[in-house]
């Protein structure tokens, strides 16, 4: 059992790192290089995608494959919890920035509805949530592991070491959030998905800083919306149901 937990872990860390940066070494080596942005943006999800559910199919069947990466119900609930709790940062976003021309309307389906989908699914649903819910990963390395990833993938947006490690820690601590709201809500990640569409679609539609770091202003109100998710999440679990990430299984889930 044990080998056979590692050699899964292996796998779905090894398929990870493919669809996350095997398209990249596929363009530096090849030289191929697609002009279309359709295309591009087809090729670049697709890239995603396609090894994550052919891999949780092998793993774990093929009719399955919703259930385990956890989209196979709760998208109301979704939507609704992320757009109360985003709310402050639209406003926020409104009221210090500006808003923006410059995004076409592919481009702005891409960066808000796609890429929080796919991120949430890849990151969230396949890596953390696998590692964590089928292979007995702890809720720390599991997550640790995505955030680290996660926040090294938004690097680029840094210009100096200083703004580039807050970028990292942002996007690292945004990620380790992301995983506790996705398995606190009953292992729905419609949460994460709906928190990461709107949170890019107010930073895309309002002109209010070049990276995740943004400004003193829409950082107090970033705060306010991580506060509401997270009281709000302590409530529904207190309510409705029990919490699902305990002292017992933060570093191995034995549960």
């Amino acid at each position: 059992m044990r080998n056979s937990g590692f050699i899964r872990s292996t796998i779905i860390i090894i398929t990870f790192l493919f669809a996350v940066y095997g398209r990249k070494v596929f363009f530096s080596f090849t030289g191929i290089s697609v002009d279309s942005y359709p295309v591009r943006l087809l090729f670049h999800f697709g890239w995603w995608t396609i090894p994550v559910l052919a891999v949780t199919g092998i793993l774990y069947g093929y009719k399955n494959i919703l259930k385990e990466l956890c989209i196979d119900k709760g998208v109301l609930a979704g939507v609704a919890f992320a757009a109360i709790t985003v709310l402050p940062i639209f406003v926020s976003s409104a009221i210090a920035g500006k808003p923006s021309d410059s995004t076409s309307g592919l481009e702005l389906i891409s960066n808000t509805l796609f890429s929080g989908f796919f991120e949430e699914l890849v990151f969230r649903g396949f890596l953390f949530g696998l590692l964590f819910r089928k292979l007995n990963w702890g809720f720390v390395p599991a997550a640790v592991l995505g955030a680290i990833i996660f926040g090294s993938g938004h690097l680029y947006q840094g210009s100096s070491f200083a703004e580039t490690t807050g970028v990292f820690l942002v996007t690292f601590l945004g990620g380790a959030w992301f995983a506790w709201l996705f398995i606190e809500w009953k292992e729905n990640l419609w949460v994460p998905i709906f928190l990461h569409v709107f949170m890019n679609l107010s930073w895309i539609l309002f002109d209010i800083g070049e990276n995740a770091l943004g400004n003193f202003f829409t950082n107090i109100f970033r705060v306010v919306t991580i506060a509401f998710t997270i009281v709000g999440t302590i409530f529904y679990n207190r309510k409705f149901d029990y919490f699902r990430i305990t002292k017992e299984n933060l570093i191995i889930n034995n549960k």
